[in-house]
């Protein structure tokens, strides 16, 4: 990891420890620094109430803009603040599916109405405490004709997710998943899925460590926290892990003060310049017009000692 990047993780990490200093209503910027955070390969792993894998992803594309929020109060429903992207083209069970209204929120305790959603017929509240040094991510999820299906997640920084094996490798001696949900035996829990697709950094890896990783929420030994009931996926979790890459915030350059100065006295010198030259502008024409009684141009222009005089069309 680049040294800077290091250095401003671990201050902002401090920072996520003692709390927020530095906000705007609900709203902290710059959580990890003046940056704004990337990855097109993050993963999507959902794992089923016995924590054996149901399916997910490793192409997810994640924009985050540096900021996080505070309050329950920030979240009011589809449509409402964001402040992160999410996608993939990768289908989940043979079905495309959508995050939205993304969240990211500060160390807290959180309680959100399921029903807010309005869409996929969930009940309940989806409660957790993010601790210190940790962030939430709160999100509504459209699959499969079902919207707005309500996940919270609980992440850890620079963490390896669940037990750090992956769900290819993990085989009987029959060849059978143990990591998999349908799995009839003792299932290996938490399992990272590590099929396809994949995003630029390629298929993850064992143990692998990620700046942003998902963590069990609710304390039921699952990574994750389960999503509500009433939905068609009640019980499961979803879950995030994300390397991300740090693009700096552009910083406004203010325009010096002699440039200002500079244009000034340009403007005064050309009107000066114009003045030598005995050049009648439209305002002095214009004046010429005015005082109640039409006067000629020209006697305007000899009384205001022109030596020559420059006129515009007049109006008739």
């Amino acid at each position: 990891m680049n040294p800077a990047l290091k250095k401003s993780i671990l201050a902002s990490s401090a920072a996520l420890t003692l709390g927020a200093t530095n906000v705007e209503a609900a709203l902290v910027t710059n959580v990890f620094g003046a940056n704004t955070w990337s990855t097109d390969s993050a993963n999507f792993t959902v794992l089923h109430s016995n924590g054996g894998v149901i399916g997910g992803t490793s192409n997810v594309n994640i924009q985050w803009d540096g900021s996080a929020y505070s309050d329950n109060s920030d979240y009011a429903g589809p449509g409402g603040a964001a402040n992160v992207t999410l996608s993939s083209t990768g289908p989940f069970f043979g079905h495309s599916w959508a995050m939205h209204d993304v969240q990211i929120f500060m160390p807290g305790s959180y309680s959100f109405d399921a029903s807010v959603g309005g869409g996929s017929p969930e009940s309940g509240t989806i409660s957790a405490t993010v601790g210190a040094g940790q962030l939430g991510m709160h999100m509504l999820w459209d699959w499969k004709g079902n919207n707005n299906i309500d996940i919270f997640i609980v992440l850890a920084q620079n963490n390896v997710f669940g037990s750090g094996l992956l769900y290819s490798t993990q085989t009987n001696t029959k060849g059978q998943f143990t990591c998999d949900y349908n799995y009839t035996n003792t299932i290996t829990k938490n399992c990272l899925y590590d099929g396809p697709g994949y995003g630029s950094a390629g298929a993850p890896a064992k143990n692998q460590m990620w700046m942003l990783s998902s963590a069990d929420g609710n304390g039921d030994s699952v990574m994750g926290i389960p999503m509500a009931a009433g939905g068609p996926l009640a019980g499961f979790s979803a879950n995030f892990n994300a390397n991300l890459t740090a693009t700096p915030i552009p910083s406004a350059v203010p325009v010096p003060g002699a440039v200002w100065l500079f244009g000034s006295g340009l403007i005064g010198l050309l009107g000066a310049a114009r003045r030598r030259k005995g050049i009648l502008t439209d305002f002095d024409v214009g004046f010429a017009w005015q005082g109640g009684r039409r006067r000629s141009p020209v006697s305007f222009c000899r009384q205001r000692f022109w030596r020559t005089c420059a006129f515009p069309s007049l109006p008739v």
